[in-house]
């Protein structure tokens, strides 16, 4: 999904502005990241079907000295819908990540150019690599904190979705104070217009 989505969407990045479909993708790529656990609970809700599929069954191990283990086997049934398959929820969650990762692979250097000019671009990308590395050397032992604390990796998707999200939310605004600075700065040599004698 994520090699068509580049393609497409370079396609689609010469027609749409590319600031809204970079920031629209980057938002959808956190909150697909935030709820890629629930995906499947929420089809089984939607679609109104039970998914019981937990039977605990008391299962005898010669390794462990013939010691009783319960075991929670997943078993489903031919009348459980494929809504109740985790498999088809993450299935749904990687391809929405696939999509929308490749705006963010394919869009970044084009977005940056756009907004800053040639000029200032080696600078900027330098700083978005920087940030980029802090983020990927405290990120993973932030959600093995989060694991250790909550005993799921949930709470550590959640988190990491809401940051990707916000990073795409924060940059809706650009198009906006840049026409604000522009015009702020037009202001100045305007008047300097008004005051010279003619």
């Amino acid at each position: 999904s994520n090699t068509i989505a580049r393609v497409v969407l370079g396609a689609l990045s010469q027609k749409l502005n590319r600031l809204f479909l970079y920031n629209t993708c980057l938002v959808i790529c956190g909150i697909t990241m935030a709820v890629s656990n629930f995906f499947q609970p929420m089809m089984a809700a939607i679609f109104g079907v039970d998914c019981t599929l937990a039977v605990v069954s008391a299962t005898l191990i010669p390794a462990l000295n013939s010691s009783a283990v319960t075991v929670i086997e997943p078993v489903i049934s031919n009348t459980t819908s494929w809504a109740c398959d985790p498999y088809v929820g993450q299935l749904i969650y990687v391809n929405c990540y696939g999509v929308t990762s490749a705006a963010y692979v394919l869009l970044t250097t084009l977005v940056l150019a756009d907004l800053l000019g040639a000029d200032k671009f080696t600078n900027a990308f330098g700083l978005l690599l920087l940030f980029q590395g802090v983020a990927t050397f405290i990120g993973p032992p932030i959600v093995g904190f989060m694991f250790d604390a909550f005993g799921t990796y949930n709470e550590g998707f959640i988190l990491m979705g809401s940051m990707i999200s916000l990073s795409g939310l924060m940059l809706y605004p650009v198009p906006c104070i840049m026409t604000m600075l522009a015009t702020k700065d037009k202001q100045p040599e305007e008047m300097e217009l008004l005051e010279e004698p003619s």
